[in-house]
């Protein structure tokens, strides 16, 4: 986006923080989806929060956070990345099946649109394209993306496609690029990245796993699991016997929250 559509701010009240206003396009339903992911409880730590907004004659601006990308990271700062690889990756996974069980489809995961915090939380950010949708297998048939970073049935602008499944194509795609961009062994991060990145949709297991997920990262790490998680189907991971969950069709309920879903006239940009 041009550099005059994003500002730095600050407020009055604390004058050494520095915020980002960022211009909302014409069309996009991005400041709409803020305010309403600023209604649920619990929030996810991974997804960016609106601090603010406003309006001018022509244009509605979005007050957020101010923090680097995952692309800037990995070209600036890449000693440090290095060393929260995983966590970033782990963050990717949480946030992005947070958004899908509020039926939110990002559409345009990519490293320019993740954000790290001082301590390496990732954010999910820039929801220009995002649409809410009625469950996993609504289709549209809009090319919405970037290059290199969207899932192939998108790039393929005569098909119709899910834009909750090709968010799990993205999200493969990216965990595989930082796992590979750092040569980072992670066994289980690795799998779940082939598997998000099936040429068949049908075929990218559910992010609203993600729970299920950690815990084995857990378990791998500490060698223990909670007893009221049980875990299915077997898979090798660094030559050891690991169990993944089966990717359970998700309701897309939003996690049990209670809130109001969102317009229909803000279902997509």
């Amino acid at each position: 986006m041009p550099s005059n559509n994003i500002l730095t701010v600050h407020r009055p009240s604390k004058p050494s923080t520095e915020l980002i206003a960022k211009m909302v396009r014409k069309g996009s339903n991005e400041l709409e989806i803020f305010k309403h992911l600023n209604t649920i409880q619990p929030k996810s730590k991974h997804v960016i929060s609106l601090v603010d907004s406003f309006h001018t004659q022509s244009r509605a601006w979005a007050i957020l956070p101010k923090m680097d990308s995952v692309a800037y990271c990995v070209e600036h700062t890449p000693k440090r990345f290095i060393k929260n690889v995983t966590q970033v990756c782990w963050g990717i996974i949480n946030g992005l099946a947070y958004l899908h069980g509020l039926r939110i489809a990002h559409r345009d995961i990519k490293p320019d649109n993740l954000l790290v915090d001082r301590n390496f939380c990732l954010k999910i950010a820039d929801f220009d394209i995002a649409m809410q949708v009625k469950d996993e297998d609504e289709e549209v048939n809009d090319q919405c993306g970037t290059k290199d970073w969207m899932a192939p049935e998108v790039e393929n602008k005569s098909s119709m496609y899910s834009p909750i499944k090709a968010d799990r194509w993205s999200c493969g795609r990216v965990l595989l690029y930082l796992l590979d961009e750092f040569k980072n062994k992670e066994r289980l991060l690795r799998v779940i990245g082939r598997e998000l990145k099936a040429h068949d949709p049908k075929r990218r297991p559910s992010l609203l796993e993600w729970e299920s997920w950690s815990d084995v990262a857990s378990v791998r790490k500490t060698g223990k699991r909670k007893a009221s998680r049980p875990i299915d189907d077997t898979m090798e991971v660094d030559g050891e016997d690991m169990q993944l969950p089966k990717a359970k069709k998700p309701r897309l309920s939003g996690r049990g929250q209670k809130r109001e879903a969102l317009s229909p006239a803000l279902r997509a940009p």
